[in-house]
């Protein structure tokens, strides 16, 4: 058995080094749940560089693709 401290709320638990919990390294599942919404809103960050695309626009060429007039019949 190993003794582990759980990252959410420090609760110090044991468990064996054989079977982990499913959860593991967490107490819980309410504190899995916990760091997976902190994950979510933004409140963790993995550290690099700015990228250098835009988050907001779409992305793949379908996003800088020119409408193809072709295809519109409206006009003919």
């Amino acid at each position: 058995m190993m003794k582990a401290r759980c990252p959410i709320c420090s609760k110090t638990f044991e468990a064996d080094r054989n079977a982990l919990p499913p959860g593991f390294p967490f107490c819980s599942e309410r504190c899995k749940l916990i760091d997976l919404g902190r994950w979510i809103d933004g409140a963790y960050s993995v550290p690099g560089p700015p990228a250098d695309r835009d988050p907001d626009s779409p992305r793949g060429d379908a996003a800088t693709a020119e409408p193809n007039d072709a295809l519109d019949d409206s006009e003919s």
